[in-house]
């Protein structure tokens, strides 16, 4: 197929796959088919000097050889394995990626902090539900990093990749991951997240200006709260409400880590991590003094096959 791309984004808690073609819009995809595989590389990214262990390497490099063989079956005429915080940050980085090769043939490509920026930016432009909208702030979490991006008339005005991930969070501030997490540690969260966001001098103003998010906390508790509503996601609206995240928040903090695994919609391999990344995203959202946020799936490696496409046209 001439115009359909594959693109494996390798996160630090899931590898996802999508492969796309253009869409009958101008500057519109379609997507053929779409996979992610909870595979958490990034464990020990917290510490002073990250690596990836051998578990990861040899995990990371399996769930990429399975989605390159579901995408080879769409035949497309480019594949691409893009990385991003957990190899970026890892210091044996170079590793993974040439176990990746041996395996495929192919050849990652660790994304910088401002690449990165740029092909969330591309990605986002592709979903019909912010096409139109010229100025926002996007933010996407993930196991290593909370990424920000501020666009005006489709240029990013200002873009920050801050160590505030999930994983990274959790390993440093939760001492016992299968209790319920204590106020302690929520409260440490907390405010060392408001601290770095005070230090990156990132602009929230104005308080209308919408807040885009992608990634999987958002996408997984947007699954969690469309079921409590007895609904499924593709009914629900992308408009995910403080105070309903903050129950939502509440209602896992206090549980124990088995408890957590009976929720549904909540991968067992992000229960441990998911009331981190609910913290984050309220202190993010008290910090920005927003209310909601809008969710979006056109993340990362939908930008990227915007930009293998579009360049063709």
């Amino acid at each position: 197929m001439p115009d359909t791309v594959a693109v494996i984004d390798v996160g630090s808690n899931s590898i996802k796959l999508l492969v796309a073609c253009l869409g009958s819009a101008p500057k519109s995809l379609e997507t053929l088919f779409s996979e992610t595989i909870e595979t958490r590389i990034s464990a020990g990214i917290s510490r002073e000097l990250p690596s990836l262990s051998e578990v990861a390497i040899a995990g990371g490099t399996a769930t990429i050889c399975e989605l390159h063989r579901l995408a080879l079956a769409y035949q497309p005429a480019h594949i691409a394995i893009v990385a991003t915080s957990a190899v970026r940050d890892a210091l044996n980085g170079d590793d993974f990626v040439q176990s990746v090769f041996e395996a495929t043939g192919l050849r990652i490509r660790i994304l910088s902090g401002p690449e990165e920026a740029r092909h969330i930016g591309q990605g986002l432009a592709c979903d019909p539900a912010i096409a139109g909208e010229p100025r926002f702030i996007q933010t996407d979490i993930g196991g290593g990093s909370l990424e920000l991006v501020r666009f005006e008339g489709g240029v990013i005005q200002q873009a920050l990749s801050l160590q505030l991930g999930a994983v990274r969070l959790t390993e440093r501030f939760v001492t016992d991951k299968d209790a319920p997490l204590a106020p302690e540690a929520e409260a440490a969260i907390r405010a060392h997240v408001t601290k770095q966001l005070k230090a990156s001098g990132f602009n929230f103003s104005p308080r209308d200006l919408p807040l885009i998010a992608t990634g999987g906390a958002f996408t997984v508790s947007r699954a969690i709260l469309a079921a409590e509503a007895g609904i499924d996601m593709s009914q629900s609206e992308p408009l995910l409400e403080r105070e309903a995240l903050g129950r939502l928040k509440h209602k896992l903090a206090k549980q124990t880590l088995h408890e957590r695994l009976s929720t549904p919609h909540l991968p067992a391999a992000r229960a441990d991590i998911i009331p981190t990344a609910l913290i984050t995203i309220d202190a993010l959202l008290e910090y920005a003094e927003r209310d909601q946020l809008t969710h979006s799936y056109y993340n990362l490696r939908y930008g990227i096959a915007a930009d293998l496409l579009f360049k063709k046209t």
